[in-house]
């Protein structure tokens, strides 16, 4: 099989993707598919989010330039790669996040995660993922306690659009828990199916809107850039785990606990469609993404239940993103056009 660059070939995800014109057509319709959700998040969450979305794009493109000229390889901005990264970063932050942050987490996504092992098709793991993780250990506080209400609680008030864009930002904005906070300390949760699928809860950016998310997901899905395996399967196992094991934290037992919620919370619906189909850190083979998918699902909700963070799809995907290939290699796909040493 032809291949563009390291692992992105044409047996990805799409029997399409069959040069390097292909592989730009599916970078960037994977940017048009999340454009609703970066939609959602300006309307939930005001000029803030904005701020923090241009902030990143701007970033992850001049880092992409800038390693292309540090390692003398062809200018690659427009491939659609670093503009996918930027927004995924952006999409990954709380809608307080301070502007350094920003930079240093999307500086970090392009030239540490990305470029590092040799640009697109040789990183390892997903670079919007990485750079998270890392901006996660640096600025803990800010990432898993810092949540801000949504702009519409504050226009209740009276406030117009602009006003209330300010008042989820700076020391004195009011902040409160996300649904998963809530659920994994037991207090009590006012949110329902509806808000969490339409996205007006805290948050971050661009993973609130379920509706927005799916509108991207579908259409992927429908141009063949994604295949259906690891976001049906993924989403399928965290909700039937969930099902079984979430009543336990909270004394329940087993076949207690809620499914949907735990599917509509968090950044499961962003990482299943748009982070765990990664072109380059996800299995080539069906069999390879259908087990990738399983314990992306288990591994979500053992670190959802049971560990530190009330989310755990970002370290879900970079922990499987290690493992494809040794999945790879254990699922190989077959060879068409080759005959051994016998048959010849």
């Amino acid at each position: 099989m032809p291949r563009v660059s390291g692992k992105v070939s044409t047996v990805l995800f799409s029997p399409h993707l069959h040069d390097k014109f292909s592989l730009r057509f599916a970078m960037w319709n994977v940017v048009l598919a999340l454009l609703p959700a970066g939609v959602a998040g300006v309307w939930f969450f005001g000029f803030s989010a904005l701020k923090i979305i241009a902030i990143s794009l701007i970033t992850a493109l001049l880092t992409e330039l800038l390693m292309n000229l540090m390692t003398k390889n062809k200018i690659t901005i427009l491939d659609g790669s670093a503009v996918i990264t930027g927004l995924l970063f952006a999409y990954n932050l709380p809608p307080a996040a301070p502007w350094y942050l920003v930079v240093i987490g999307s500086f970090f996504s392009i030239a540490i995660v990305k470029w590092a092992f040799g640009g697109l098709g040789y990183n390892f793991m997903n670079p919007a993922l990485g750079g998270r993780i890392f901006v996660m250990a640096a600025w803990s506080n800010i990432m898993v306690n810092h949540w801000s209400y949504p702009v519409s609680k504050f226009m209740k008030e009276g406030l117009s659009f602009a006003e209330a864009s300010t008042k989820i930002v700076g020391i004195d904005a009011l902040t409160s828990a996300s649904p998963l906070t809530l659920l994994k300390t037991g207090l009590e949760n006012n949110y329902d199916y509806w808000h969490l699928f339409i996205g007006n809860i805290p948050g971050c950016i661009g993973e609130t809107s379920k509706l927005a998310l799916l509108i991207g997901g579908i259409y992927l899905l429908i141009i063949r850039v994604i295949q259906w395996e690891i976001p049906v399967i993924y989403i399928g196992t965290v909700g039937l785990l969930s099902w079984i094991f979430g009543g336990l934290p909270h004394g329940l037992g087993f076949f207690h606990g809620d499914a949907l919620f735990h599917i509509l919370s968090g950044g499961l619906f962003l990482g299943a469609f748009f982070m765990a189909t990664d072109y380059v850190t996800s299995p080539i083979s069906f069999r390879g993404r259908i087990l990738f998918a399983i314990f992306l699902g288990i591994l979500t909700v053992v670190i959802r239940l049971f560990g530190g963070y009330p989310e755990g799809v970002s370290y879900a995907i970079v922990i499987m993103n290690i493992f494809v290939p040794l999945i790879d290699r254990y699922y190989k796909g077959k060879i068409y056009g080759y005959r051994g040493v016998k048959n010849a």
